[in-house]
């Protein structure tokens, strides 16, 4: 009976870490498709010197968020739907969109309601995202914070974040 017992509290605690690992998983790719869906680069710009820009941070935000709510199943106060893999509210933590042109980074910072806290201008080669990826390209950032059940009903408290670059197609082959 003893044997049965351990193998069961096992059984449940691996069941807890493959549950969490998926809802990590889940809200890492909603990140990057919400990401991708908020790179809305200036074609005006593109088309005259194919610089590939984000010209409206703030329309940028607000695309990333609706995006983000839609892609985890978000109701108006941020809860999900989804209650068995998301606890709790998510949090929209940051924000931050990295224009890159020859000479300088522009860099867009946001917080989670979609304020802009701070814009900068930092040289090429210098910068980093908070995740650590070098800013080569113009590029999205942003970072979430949420909950998942842990066991015995207690939650425990996470955070995803990703950068996702955008890059002009450089393939000159015509047909």
């Amino acid at each position: 009976m003893f044997f049965f017992l351990m193998v069961l509290i096992v059984a449940l605690f691996q069941f807890r870490v493959y549950v969490c690992m998926v809802a990590g998983a889940y809200v890492e790719d909603a990140l990057a498709v919400s990401n991708l869906a908020s790179a809305l680069i200036d074609v005006e710009e593109y088309g005259r010197s194919h610089s590939v820009r984000i010209g409206d941070t703030q329309n940028a935000f607000r695309v990333y968020r609706d995006a983000l709510y839609d892609n985890l199943a978000l109701d108006e106060e941020g809860y999900s739907a989804k209650e068995d893999l998301l606890a709790g509210q998510v949090e929209l933590r940051e924000y931050i969109v990295y224009n890159v042109s020859d000479q300088e980074i522009q860099i867009s910072v946001y917080d989670g309601e979609g304020n802009c806290l701070r814009q900068e201008r930092e040289r090429p080669g210098e910068v980093r995202t908070p995740d650590g990826v070098a800013v080569e390209h113009t590029t999205v950032y942003s970072r979430v914070g949420f909950r998942i059940r842990g066991l015995m009903g207690r939650t425990m408290e996470a955070e995803k974040e990703k950068s996702v670059d955008i890059v002009r197609c450089e393939n000159e082959e015509r047909e």
